[in-house]
């Protein structure tokens, strides 16, 4: 990514691909509440994913990186159901172990993503989804006298549709400044994004907009699927104390049944 977009990621001056760890210049602070607060900061933030992600879109292979999960967003529903069903059959004192309504509304939930998720179109293929736009994660540059974000920690992206690392952003802004996003203030961010995607793929605009509005339903299967990977990993203290991290996110899923 760093040699696609250098003005848009962290540029490491080098690797440890063993350790898995990467050495950088200081950036400095990321974003901080005023500026997710502020609707010119946050423009500029969406402006700067757009073109990232139109700068990547196409320009990698997921089977160069071990763990990428792909995320189709026709199979989401599935992966609901999977994942509920295998934690409903889970030990009673397991932290994972789901009961049986909360079973009945994951697959209630992954009905709906079924159908929600067959009108999306194919105008934007697949691609890498960052998965984790969290204020925590941009690095606020203001070197040259205005903000440039520069994104980073990619550790939880999976394969899927890229417009999911949009909704992801403003629900970070919504957990940020503890209110609901003005009305305005969201159309206009949305217009700031899908500006840049048709103009990169000289897209139908409102194709691209029917598609941003349907891959709202994937942000919370996205964390979940990102999290999902971790648990094989995870030793008995750590389920304890993490596992009600993905369960809140199959909360999320869930509250799509209504």
């Amino acid at each position: 990514m760093a040699r696609i977009a250098p003005d848009e990621v962290l540029v490491p001056l080098a690797v440890d691909r063993e350790r898995s760890w990467l050495l950088a210049e200081d950036q400095g602070a990321t974003l901080d509440h005023a500026d997710v607060a502020d609707q010119r900061s946050r423009c500029i933030v969406v402006r700067a994913l757009a073109r990232l992600q139109c700068a990547l879109l196409g320009r990698l292979d997921p089977s160069e990186y071990s763990g990428m999960v792909e995320v189709h967003p026709n199979a989401a529903g599935d992966l609901v159901r999977d994942a509920a069903r295998a934690w409903a059959t889970l030990q009673p004192a397991h932290p994972l172990r789901l009961e049986a309504d909360v079973l009945h509304r994951a697959e209630r939930a992954a009905d709906v993503l079924d159908r929600r998720t067959a009108s999306l179109s194919d105008t934007v293929p697949l691609d890498v989804e960052l998965n984790d736009i969290y204020p925590a994660n941009i690095f606020a540059d203001r070197s040259t006298g205005t903000l440039r974000p520069r994104f980073f920690d990619f550790g939880n992206a999976v394969w899927g549709h890229p417009f999911v690392s949009l909704h992801g952003f403003l629900d970070a802004v919504v957990d940020w400044t503890r209110a609901p996003l003005p009305p305005a203030d969201r159309a206009a961010l949305v217009d700031v994004y899908l500006q840049v995607w048709a103009e990169h793929l000289d897209a139908d605009p409102q194709v691209l907009r029917d598609d941003l509005a349907t891959t709202e339903a994937l942000v919370g299967v996205h964390r979940l699927v990102s999290w999902q990977r971790l648990i094989p990993h995870a030793d008995p203290l750590e389920l304890e104390s993490r596992a009600e991290i993905p369960l809140n996110y199959l909360t999320t899923v869930t509250a799509l049944a209504g």
